[in-house]
């Protein structure tokens, strides 16, 4: 039977090898495009029919971000489950939350927009259905089933760390460190939806503040791997890292 500080280092290792996969993928999604240029519609669907490809490894890239941060997020929460066990119960709810509301329109994105674009360059019953679908499906319009998804997935993210962010503050400097960008998104987060909830924040503007919000998770993502990094190179010698 698998005993204690053996799951230990396993989570230790898998957790900073994710946040060292979720870095290279956020270098890598630089490099392609999540959406067609602002235009006409007929300009937008001439875009995605010469650029698919592109469109379709950038959302790989993203569904491979998203996966690895909650990743990272579950080995995060899983080193403070002795001191708060209810409270990282309820952050891991919230964490499987956030991966499904983010996992359904990624999904969306590599399955059914390639084939709205093909259904929209052929002469059949479909594409006049295939056309109305994509533009609900828009992923620079805040208000979109696609985005709604995305920014339910950020909230998630937001009462996760929220959670976590106290009892972590308790451990060691780049725990601490962590905890304080946790806690900081959450608030300002919060503080976005209730923006939105009471129309003071323009749809225009979700996009920037909801970005510049969650680049605050980069902070846990960096110092935890730091922090694991360090739990790994204590294992006994002869102990697999």
């Amino acid at each position: 039977m698998t005993n204690s500080p053996t799951i230990d280092q396993s989570v230790n290792k898998a957790t900073f090898w994710s946040a060292i996969v979720l870095v290279l993928a956020g270098v890598l999604s630089v490099f392609f495009p999540l959406d067609a240029p602002a235009g006409t519609m007929a300009e937008r669907m001439m875009w995605f029919s010469k650029n698919l490809n592109s469109f379709v490894i950038a959302w790989a890239i993203q569904m491979i971000a998203m996966l690895t941060l909650s990743a990272v997020c579950a080995g995060i929460a899983w080193q403070v489950r002795e001191s708060a066990p209810v409270r990282v119960f309820l952050a891991f709810a919230a964490l499987m939350a956030a991966t499904m509301a983010f996992l359904i329109p990624k999904f969306i994105a590599l399955w059914s927009i390639p084939q709205m674009i093909a259904e929209s360059t052929t002469v059949s019953a479909n594409a006049a259905l295939a056309e109305q679908l994509f533009q609900l499906l828009n992923p620079t319009i805040a208000y979109t089933l696609f985005t709604s998804l995305d920014y339910l997935g950020f909230w998630m993210y937001s009462v996760m760390g929220l959670l976590i962010a106290a009892p972590l503050f308790r451990l060691g400097m780049s725990a601490k460190i962590a905890a304080a960008g946790f806690g900081l998104y959450g608030v300002l987060y919060h503080l976005l939806l209730f923006g939105v909830m009471f129309s003071s924040v323009p749809s225009a503007d979700i996009v920037i503040y909801s970005g510049s919000a969650a680049a605050l998770l980069l902070v846990p993502v960096i110092s935890m791997a730091v922090y694991f990094r360090g739990r790994m190179k204590s294992y006994p010698a002869g102990q697999p890292a």
